[in-house]
């Protein structure tokens, strides 16, 4: 086992620290599709997008003797980014990429920094919170496991809903209606605007028991930047894709408003999937207009299926509800504490979809 939590110290990774994690994290995330350079390629290109560069620290555990050192013991992502909880906007912390080198396992390594990133994040909320007194002290995070609901479950991350609805991208078209206009998300412009209108709308869905990390341009362009990379280095297209999604227009010549209908996705290529990011239907009709724009894109970008993760209930009919599974993988998990307690009241996790993944 090791040894007590004050002999370790958790410190941003250096340039040195951070290509030693890399090349660790290759073998799992990297191999066997892309080289090792080619992964290192990706890495800097993701963090090189907006979404990192505001959000994204890495950190390494290390032996407070030696904080310097390349033999890290342990590895993880912070994304500090907006978080609505009690109609308020705070700041949330997304947790990704925990990675202990092999020859550094079993022996509590990662539960260490976990306790050390959540002490991170408290002394972090303290200092930057927004103006808002009651906040405070309040944690709001967010990761996905890979391992199984317990190890995270025993750190304050609680599993939520993991199912998924899988249609192939060859499923025959969902709509019997004329659907209403249907505009492009292609542009920067368009995306803020659907984005903001899913802000408006949600934050006034959260209280005291309802967390909604928002959905920003920056994290849909951080999928895009993901895709593009995929698309340039393992398909033969020509170029990369260069739509967002579609929002169903209401209004002639009008923006996005809080009640159009929207889906938002990424052209995942490693996994050859058009995977939905956000997706807003009142009703299972405009759920089978958004869906059929979805699959048309999908067979586009010779995509074998559409996922979309943890579907509203309303959206679906018997046939559908076939196609629904449960992950295994990626499983959504949220801390939300409040001084050194976890909140024990049930906490609902609003819009629990992919575009809230790192």
């Amino acid at each position: 086992m090791a040894e007590s939590d004050t002999a370790y110290v958790l410190v941003p990774a250096s340039e040195a620290q951070q290509l030693e994690a890399d090349k660790y994290t290759y073998s799992s995330w990297g191999a066997p599709l892309l080289t090792l350079d080619e992964y290192l390629d990706r890495e800097h290109a993701l963090c090189a997008s907006a979404f990192a560069k505001e959000s994204l620290t890495g950190y390494v555990l290390v032996p407070a003797t030696t904080p310097s050192t390349v033999d890290i013991l342990c590895y993880v992502e912070v994304f500090k980014r907006p978080v609505w909880y009690n109609g308020a906007r705070l700041y949330g912390y997304s947790v990704g990429s925990v990675y202990t080198p092999e020859q550094h396992r079993k022996k509590g390594y990662a539960s260490i920094m976990l306790r050390l990133v959540l002490a991170y994040m408290r002394a972090d909320q303290q200092q930057h919170q927004p103006d808002n007194a009651s906040s405070v002290n309040l944690v709001i995070s967010n990761l996905y496991s890979d391992i199984g609901p317990s190890f995270y479950a025993s750190k304050g991350w609680a599993v939520h809903a993991s199912e998924q609805l899988v249609l192939p991208s060859t499923h025959a078209m969902l709509s019997t209606s004329r659907p209403p206009s249907v505009t492009a998300v292609d542009s920067l412009d368009v995306l803020a605007q659907v984005c903001q209108a899913d802000v408006t709308r949600m934050q006034q869905l959260t209280c005291s028991s309802a967390v909604y990390f928002e959905l920003t341009p920056s994290v849909v362009l951080w999928f895009h930047a993901r895709a593009a990379y995929y698309a340039r280095t393992k398909t033969s297209f020509p170029s990369p894709p260069t739509s967002h999604g579609v929002w169903l227009q209401t209004r002639p010549y009008g923006t996005c408003s809080a009640d159009d209908a929207f889906i938002l996705w990424t052209h995942d290529f490693k996994s050859n999937v058009l995977s939905i990011l956000r997706c807003h239907a009142a009703t299972a009709a405009t759920f089978a207009v958004l869906m059929d724009a979805a699959l048309v894109e999908a067979r586009q970008w010779h995509l074998a299926s559409v996922v979309t993760w943890n579907p509203h209930p309303a959206w679906l009919d018997d046939q559908l509800l076939s196609s629904v599974e449960t992950r295994t993988e990626s499983l959504p998990s949220l801390l939300v504490s409040n001084g050194h307690d976890t909140v024990h009241h049930p906490v609902l996790w609003l819009a629990n979809d992919k575009y809230a993944w790192v």
